[in-house]
C-alpha cells in the first residue's frame, strides 16, 4: 500500500509558498546509466545553457510608480479589491434559486484533502501494488513444489498352469494386492536446470494359492535423484531471472505512473485553487464598478431637471445594466470555479454535491524564487517519472537482447540421474537398503539440437535490437521535449514576472487618472454629464487595470507551479514523502 507524509514545515503559506527551498540542483552525472551514449548531452547539443540565476518577482520600481511615489498612500485607498478588503462579496444564487453560501479553504488543506481523496491517485496507487503481485507471482516460478500420490490396485484372475510330467507346477490363478505411493520435491534452478528429489515405494501382498514368495509382502522402495542443465540455450539467471527482472521493472513504472498522478493532480488543484481565488478578486473589483457605476446614476438622476440631458441619462443607466449583468455572470464564474475545485480534494466537507462556495484563505501576492534555466533542465532529466520510465524501457530493452542473443545458441541439455532401490518385508527395511546404496542405477545424458540456419532466432535478436534502439531513440525524444516544456515554462514563469510589474504600473496610472478626476470633482463648479461619464470610463479603466493585475499575479504563481511540475519536484516542494 502508497502513503504519502506530508512534513507540515513547508506549508506555512499565503496562496503559494514555492520560494522557500529550492528544486533546481546541478547535475550528478547520474541522469542516462545503462545507455551506451549520453543521451542528455548528445540532445542538448553537448552544452547546457549557462548558469544563470534569477530573483523573482522583480523589485525594481517602474516610472510611474516613482512619479507617484509621494501620494502612493492616497492612491492605494482608491484601488478596488485592497488586501484589507478580505474576500467579501456577494456570490449571487445558486442552484437551488438560494443566496449562495461560502466555506474557507486554506491551499495546503486542498492539497492533502487531494491527497486523502482524489479518485485519480486512488487508482493510481492501486497499479504498484497490482504489479507488485505480479513480480511475486514471477519469483514464485523458483518455489519448491511438492507432489505425492497414493495407489491401491487388487487383481484376482485365472492363468494357465505349467505341467510337467504330469504335475502342476504353478497355481491357476493370480491373487495380488499392492499398494503404491510417491513423493517428489522439485525446483527450479536459476542456472535454468532443475532438481528434482523423489521416493516410490510399493507393498505387494500376492495371495495366489499353492505359491510362496519371499518376502511376502515385500515393500520395493526407491530413492530418485533427477537433475537437468541446459548448458548453451537457456543457460544461466540472464535467461531464468529475464520474466522477474522485467516485472520489476514494470513495478517501477507502475510507481513513476503514480509520481506522475501525484504531481498533475496536487498542480491542478493549486491551478483551481488559483483560478478560484482570481475569479473571486474579479468578482469584488466588478462590484466595486458596479457599486461606481450607480452612485453616476444617482447623481445624473438629481440633475436631470436642469443639465442632463436623456441620452447621457440613459447612456449612464446602460454602463450600470451591463455591469449589473458582468457581476452575474462572474457569479456564476466564481461558483464554476469552486465546483472545479471541489471535484478534485472530492472531500464530503466541501461536497461536489453541495452548492456551498468555497472561498479562499490568504493574500493574493507573486510568490519569491530564485531560478536557474540550466538547473531547471537538468532537474526535470533527473526528476521527471517520464524520463525515469523511459530509461527503465530501455533496460527491460536490454533484457530482452540478451534473452534473445542466448536463445541464438544451439540447445545443448544435460540429463543426470541416480536411483537407489531397496526391498524388505516392511518399509523400514527397504528404506534400509536404499541408504545403504547397494543397489544403485546410474543414468547421464546429453541432448543436443539446432535448428538449420537459426532463422527463427536470429530474427529475433535482430527485432530485440531494434526496439532497443527504438527505446533509446524515444529516450533521446523524451530529453528533447521535456527541455522544450521546461524552458517554456520557465519562460511563462519571467513573462508574468514582467507582465506584473507592467499591470501593476497600469494600475497605478489608472487609479491616479481617477484621483485626478476626484480632485477635479471636489473643485468643480458643476458637475456636467460629459464630466460624469469620463468618470464612468476611467472607472472602467481602472477596474480593468487591476483585473489585468490580479490576473499576471495570479498566471504568475500557475506558471511556477507548471515550472515545478515540468521539473517533476512538485512532491519535493511538499516535502511529501511515498513508501
Amino acid at each position: 500500500m502508497c502513503k504519502f507524509f506530508i512534513k507540515p514545515t513547508v506549508l506555512s503559506l499565503v496562496f503559494l509558498e514555492l520560494g522557500c527551498s529550492t528544486p533546481f540542483k546541478e547535475s550528478t552525472g547520474q541522469i542516462d546509466p545503462g545507455t551506451p551514449s549520453s543521451a542528455t548531452q548528445e540532445t542538448q547539443g553537448g552544452e547546457f545553457l549557462p548558469l544563470k540565476t534569477i530573483t523573482l518577482p522583480f523589485e525594481h520600481k517602474s516610472t510611474v510608480e516613482q512619479s507617484l511615489e509621494n501620494r502612493m498612500e492616497e492612491i492605494e485607498l482608491l484601488v478596488p479589491a485592497r488586501p484589507g478588503d478580505g474576500w467579501e462579496v456577494d456570490l449571487g444564487i445558486n442552484l437551488l434559486q438560494q443566496k449562495a453560501e461560502k466555506l474557507g479553504l486554506t491551499l495546503e488543506n486542498a492539497v492533502a484533502l487531494t491527497l486523502s481523496n482524489n479518485l485519480d491517485i486512488q487508482i493510481a496507487t492501486l497499479t504498484p501494488e497490482i504489479s507488485e503481485q505480479d513480480v511475486i507471482e514471477a519469483e514464485a516460478a523458483f518455489d519448491f513444489v511438492f507432489g505425492a500420490s497414493l495407489n491401491s490396485q487388487k487383481t484376482k484372475r485365472p492363468q494357465q498352469q505349467v505341467v510337467v510330467g504330469g504335475i502342476a507346477t504353478s497355481t491357476s490363478e493370480s491373487s495380488v494386492n499392492t499398494l503404491d505411493g510417491d513423493a517428489s520435491l522439485s525446483t527450479l534452478l536459476t542456472s535454468g536446470g532443475s532438481l528434482t528429489i523423489s521416493t516410490d515405494v510399493t507393498r505387494t501382498n500376492n495371495q495366489s494359492p499353492d505359491t510362496q514368495l519371499t518376502p511376502n509382502p515385500a515393500w520395493q522402495t526407491i530413492g530418485t535423484l533427477d537433475f537437468t542443465q541446459p548448458l548453451l540455450r537457456n543457460f544461466g539467471d540472464t535467461v531464468t531471472l529475464a520474466q522477474i527482472r522485467l516485472k520489476e521493472i514494470s513495478h517501477n513504472q507502475s510507481k513513476e505512473d503514480l509520481q506522475e498522478t501525484l504531481n498533475i493532480s496536487i498542480a491542478s488543484t493549486e491551478r483551481a485553487y488559483l483560478e478560484l481565488a482570481l475569479q473571486w478578486k474579479v468578482l469584488q473589483v466588478k462590484n466595486w464598478l458596479l457599486e461606481q457605476g450607480e452612485q453616476v446614476v444617482n447623481i445624473l438622476d438629481l440633475r436631470r431637471s436642469y443639465d442632463t440631458g436623456e441620452a447621457d441619462y440613459a447612456q449612464a443607466v446602460a454602463t450600470v445594466q451591463q455591469r449589473k449583468a458582468d457581476v452575474i455572470t462572474q457569479q456564476a464564474r466564481v461558483q464554476e470555479s469552486s465546483d472545479t475545485l471541489k471535484n478534485l480534494i472530492n472531500s464530503e466537507e466541501y461536497s461536489l454535491h453541495s452548492e456551498t462556495v468555497i472561498q479562499p484563505i490568504g493574500v493574493i501576492e507573486a510568490s519569491p524564487i530564485i531560478l536557474s534555466p540550466r538547473q531547471a533542465i537538468v532537474t526535470a532529466l533527473e526528476n521527471r517519472p517520464d524520463i525515469k520510465k523511459l530509461l527503465l524501457s530501455i533496460k527491460a530493452e536490454s533484457i530482452q537482447v540478451d534473452v534473445a542473443d542466448n536463445a541464438r545458441m544451439p540447445k545443448l541439455d544435460m540429463q543426470a540421474q541416480m536411483a537407489f532401490y531397496g526391498l524388505g518385508g516392511s518399509a523400514g527395511d527397504g528404506y534400509q537398503e536404499v541408504f545403504d546404496t547397494d543397489f544403485i542405477n546410474y543414468l547421464a545424458g546429453l541432448s543436443f539440437e539446432v535448428p538449420l540456419g537459426n532463422r527463427a532466432a536470429e530474427a529475433g535478436y535482430t527485432s530485440a535490437r531494434l526496439q532497443k534502439m527504438r527505446a533509446i531513440a524515444t529516450y533521446k525524444k523524451g530529453i528533447q521535449n521535456a527541455t522544450v516544456e521546461v524552458k517554456k515554462s520557465v519562460r511563462n514563469v519571467l513573462t508574468n514576472a514582467e507582465l506584473i510589474h507592467a499591470n501593476k504600473a497600469y494600475r497605478l496610472a489608472q487609479t491616479e487618472n481617477l484621483r485626478a478626476l476626484s480632485v477635479e470633482e471636489e473643485t468643480m463648479a458643476g458637475l456636467s454629464p460629459t464630466f460624469l461619464n469620463l468618470k464612468l470610463q476611467t472607472q472602467s479603466g481602472l477596474a480593468n487595470a487591476r483585473i489585468a493585475e490580479f490576473t499576471s499575479i495570479i498566471n504568475y504563481n500557475k506558471s511556477i507551479v507548471d515550472l515545478y511540475r515540468s521539473m517533476g519536484t512538485t512532491l519535493v516542494m511538499y516535502q511529501i514523502d511515498l513508501e
